[in-house]
């Protein structure tokens, strides 16, 4: 996945990258500490020049930057012992390595922080998006990004800041390189920008293959999800084997394109020292038979150049680091921007009282350009049960997702006590709603935390009055832990029965003024669906409840106070009666 085209050219750099994930105090206290650091090591380096002075046998021939060094010891009243510069020398290492070690604390603290942040805010967008927008996704889509992804984009901000460090050293390196000599200078610049040329090419592979494998790895997880939701039925079957043949096709894709990337990688480094080597056996060669300088000065020299060039190649290594998990970043982002372009709309204001009826007026919907309500006018008074049937296709769900507030009308209104919905706060109106769909989703948790999603409000007396509402309460007995028995994955470990049970007790747990039921009852048995429906008509006559229930089944109709059928997108008839019990 390329970069973004709208974003400024400066904010692409490693270093500003992630300027809005990360607060810019913290950032600078990482950058302070790897510059002092540098200053602090490449200060204990210079020392060595006077250090070898003082030690070698024509301390007459002292260079320039020697002088300076002891004249700054001199008037900080530092003895010019040679004991005393060792120690100079030795504490910048150490004063180095305790600001890096600083900064590298703060650096890791934020790698998580960088990751935790891109999870929230996709986890939120996800949250808030359009109904219609998750019709359109496959399940798994977004479980890279929610996992590998968004620790890679962590591991991109971690080769960031290393660079960061990396070319901070350098630069000061080269500045006390071009005290030295600035023949130094231009000969490590040299040396520098035959490493990184030569090099760059293993940088573009890693870059490329990096990319491919990402969304190779992107496509084969939300394929995965998805598989394994639906492995029953393909299991029954035997057709799972097809499904096994395009995983080991992009499996073998993904091994072929990471052993170019990890070859790219382990090359780069392995040949940055030979490079160093030859350059730097070069140019002592030079220095002692050519330029005829001091051996204390080549020494140092030397080091000197060995420790920028090393840097710089380190740097470039950060660099393919950053490549290779950068795009882990930008498939967080590209998600989290898709997603918040699809919130839902949540303009209106009013709070619902849903106090005497809910009245559709001329309502039509098209899915796609394809009419599902047409011309729809109904009227479901408040403390009533109300059936809505139909053939398959006759706008019964799409009726309900339009009440919920999930699917806007094109034309007509929906009024809840002659408030337009469109006015209405939906996540008011929704938290008076209890819901049951015809697809079930249970969590791989407690009964107790499937009914109560978590929510502390509620005590384990409202878990047990909600299944006896729901008639779960016998068969939850019967369960070794009971109310806290894990359901297991997607309620695996109960029966199709009572899983409607369990979701029919998470609806009624915090005593819903509407209750919505789609096919809520299709996978009961006779005897406890007719249990159920007494239950429910005993909430509508005791508690005034409002029940609307999407069904098929005879059992239902008969106790309803209207019985609504849809043919087509229309109200083909809707009759009401007095319900009997």
């Amino acid at each position: 996945m390329s970069q973004p085209a709208s974003r400024p050219f400066w904010q692409r750099l490693p270093f500003l990258r992630f300027s809005s994930l990360v607060p810019a105090r913290r950032s600078a206290v990482v950058a302070l500490c790897v510059i002092v650091a540098s200053f602090a090591d490449g200060f204990g380096i210079a020392t060595l020049l006077p250090l070898m002075s003082i030690m070698g046998d024509e301390p007459a021939k002292a260079s320039g930057l020697s002088r300076t060094i002891l004249d700054l010891l001199g008037r900080a009243n530092i003895p010019h012992e040679p004991i005393v510069l060792l120690a100079i020398v030795v504490g910048g290492t150490v004063a180095k390595a305790g600001l890096m070690v600083l900064a590298m604390r703060l650096v890791s603290n934020t790698v998580a922080d960088v990751a935790a942040k891109l999870r929230v805010a996709l986890v939120d967008a996800l949250i808030n998006a359009r109904w219609s927008y998750y019709v359109r996704q496959p399940v798994g889509r977004f479980s890279a990004a929610l996992g590998s992804e968004s620790s890679a984009a962590g591991e991109a901000y971690m080769a960031a800041m290393q660079m960061l460090s990396q070319s901070a050293q350098a630069v000061v390196y080269l500045s006390i390189a071009a005290l030295v000599s600035w023949k130094l200078a231009v000969f490590t610049i040299m040396v520098s920008a035959l490493m990184l040329s030569t090099l760059a090419r293993f940088l573009v592979i890693a870059k490329r293959s990096a990319r491919y494998q990402a969304d190779l790895l992107r496509g084969i997880l939300g394929r995965l999800t998805d598989v394994l939701i639906g492995i029953k039925p393909m299991k029954a079957m035997a057709r799972q084997g097809r499904f096994a043949q395009l995983f080991d096709r992009d499996l073998k894709q993904i091994k072929k394109t990471y052993r170019r990337q990890a070859f790219a990688k382990n090359t780069n480094k392995a040949l940055q020292e030979p490079i160093l080597a030859l350059c730097l056996s070069l140019g002592i060669f030079v220095a002692l038979t050519v330029l005829h300088m001091p051996v204390a000065e080549v020494i140092v020299m030397s080091l000197l150049l060995a420790k920028t060039t090393l840097v710089i190649g380190k740097s470039q290594q950060e660099l393919q680091n950053y490549f290779s998990n950068q795009n882990g970043l930008v498939s967080v982002e590209t998600a989290v921007r898709e997603v918040q372009q699809q919130q839902e709309n949540r303009q209106g204001r009013q709070a619902p009282s849903l106090s005497r009826q809910i009245e559709f007026r001329g309502v039509d919907f098209a899915y796609d350009n394809k009419p599902i309500l047409s011309s729809l006018d109904l009227r479901i008074p408040v403390g009533t049960l109300s059936s809505v049937t139909g053939s398959s296709g006759a706008g019964k769900t799409t009726l309900l997702d339009v009440l919920l507030g999930f699917h806007r009308p094109q034309s007509g209104e929906v009024y809840i006590d002659e408030q337009p919905l469109a006015d209405i706060d939906l996540l008011q109106w929704r938290s008076q709603i209890g819901y049951v769909p015809q697809e079930l989703m249970l969590f791989h948790e407690s009964i107790a935390a499937n009914i109560t999603l978590g929510e502390p409000r509620f005590s384990e007396h409202d878990v047990i009055v909600a299944l006896e509402a729901a008639g779960a309460m016998d068969f939850v007995n019967a369960l070794s832990e009971g109310i806290h028995t894990v359901v297991g994955e997607r309620g695996s470990a109960l029966s199709g029965g009572q899983r409607q049970r369990i979701a029919l007790a998470r609806a009624l747990l915090h005593r819903p003024r509407l209750l919505i039921l789609d096919e809520a009852t299709s996978a009961l048995d006779p005897q406890t669906e007719a249990m159920i429906i007494d239950n429910v008509v005993k909430l509508v006559r005791e508690q005034g409840i409002t029940v609307i229930s999407v069904t098929h089944h005879p059992a239902w109709l008969g106790v309803s106070d209207q019985v609504i059928r849809l043919q087509g997108g229309r109200l083909a008839s809707s009759d009401s009666r007095p319900a009997t019990a």
